[in-house]
């Protein structure tokens, strides 16, 4: 959009509302709008958080499976590699650095290398909603790792399912972290529909994303 178009737009939406220019805003009204930002109507949902995300998640192409620890992880992901025919060379987040990982397995516990067949992370959230998983980048969640393999596999508790994006935004606040260099939400595995609608797998990132759910919340 161009300068001029922008600015006549927003004349036009200015005249509307009978102003004749930016309507400045006190610094406390604005502290207070950035601190506890007001809430927009939400849509209705008759199933519980979980079972909203699992079938949301399914109809996105993810795979999601079920596994009562976080100790679990490294069976799991033995079975997918066997399944798969990929060879045990895979980076992982450092966040599940200190699981017990098999001495003869190849692992990168950094950024990804870009020659990524399978990459595990840890997502910060899950979003009923839409079926989406938010990460955090940061020492622990490298960003890379979201979007250089041909495999994504995830681990998500249950417990940090929000029914809601403004959810996840208040949780995060409430935290008290800051905001990290980068926020993800990835939806789906890879792919467009740009040329033509037709659509196309993958197009700029994983071509399968498998969701590893931690507990019975």
């Amino acid at each position: 959009m161009s300068a001029d178009a922008r600015t006549q737009i927003l004349t036009r939406i200015r005249t509307a509302l009978r102003q004749n220019g930016a309507v400045p805003m006190p610094p406390a009204a604005l502290d207070r709008r950035m601190t506890a930002p007001p809430t927009a109507p939400l849509p209705a949902m008759e199933d519980d958080r979980v079972s909203r995300f699992i079938a949301k998640a399914d109809a996105n192409g993810i795979a999601v499976d079920h596994i009562a620890s976080l100790q679990m992880l490294v069976p799991a992901l033995a079975r997918l590699l066997s399944e798969t025919g990929l060879k045990a060379d895979i980076s992982v987040a450092p966040a599940l650095a200190d699981l017990d990982w098999p001495k003869d397995w190849q692992i990168n516990f950094a950024a990804g290398r870009r020659e990524e067949h399978l990459s595990v992370t840890f997502a910060a959230a899950g979003i009923a909603e839409t079926g989406s998983l938010v990460f955090r980048s940061g020492a622990g969640s490298p960003a890379t790792l979201n979007f250089l393999p041909d495999i994504h596999v995830i681990v998500l508790r249950t417990g940090d399912i929000a029914a809601y994006p403004e959810e996840v935004w208040d949780r995060f606040r409430a935290e008290g972290q800051g905001w990290p260099r980068a926020m993800n939400v990835i939806a789906s595995p890879s792919r467009t529909a740009d040329v033509g609608g037709i659509v196309v797998r993958p197009a700029h990132g994983p071509k399968a994303v498998h969701l590893f759910l931690l507990g019975s919340d």
